[in-house]
């Protein structure tokens, strides 16, 4: 990796001390044009969005308990292609001493760009995958929840419609890594 250092003409126009960590702009003609270059026309410029999110996941999972299994080896495998996922023993460290209701409405809302959401009897009834659920299901509008149907069950705020993943009678490990590659490529 090149550094400044490394390239004497630099020198000319930028001055930066390792040990210090001091950078400048040392051509001042240099930097009167980077003070007064459009900010917003270089972002444009670079295919960068004004209203871009940056998210902390890529994906955070939903799942009842009696799913831990398949959460996790669907979490296993986004991580594979280096997607960011929340998947709540991955981070229990970081939970410690801090309201779970709180935590994980800000994951499932604000810090998460896709939930991906293992659906079944089990996440309907369940108390936890109740409150997860209601904390995204806005979502649904937004096309951010991907659902991976275990059974028929029926949800509030879901459209019978909101097309997913169909895992009600094959769970295997092709099922699965099509359904992976499927969603790694909808997150782009």
């Amino acid at each position: 990796m090149l550094t400044l250092e490394d390239k004497e003409a630099l020198s000319k126009f930028f001055y930066y001390n390792s040990d210090t960590k001091n950078f400048a702009i040392e051509d001042p003609a240099l930097f009167y044009f980077i003070r007064h270059l459009n900010w917003d026309e270089v972002r444009d410029d670079c295919g960068f969005s004004e209203n871009e999110r940056s998210y902390e996941f890529d994906i955070a999972i939903s799942f009842a308990g009696e799913d831990r299994e398949l959460a996790k080896i669907f979490s296993d495998k986004f991580q594979i292609f280096d997607a960011n996922v929340f998947y709540d023993k991955n981070y229990e460290i970081n939970l410690l001493g801090k309201t779970l209701t709180k935590q994980f409405a800000k994951i499932f809302n604000e810090d998460s760009r896709f939930v991906v959401c293992l659906l079944d009897k089990y996440h309907a009834d369940k108390i936890w995958p109740t409150f997860e659920r209601d904390t995204f299901v806005h979502r649904v509008k937004e096309e951010a929840v991907i659902p991976i149907y275990l059974d028929d069950t029926k949800f509030v705020g879901i459209p019978s419609d909101l097309y997913g993943v169909d895992l009600k009678r094959d769970r295997s490990e092709d099922k699965v890594d099509d359904a992976v590659i499927k969603i790694i490529e909808r997150i782009g």
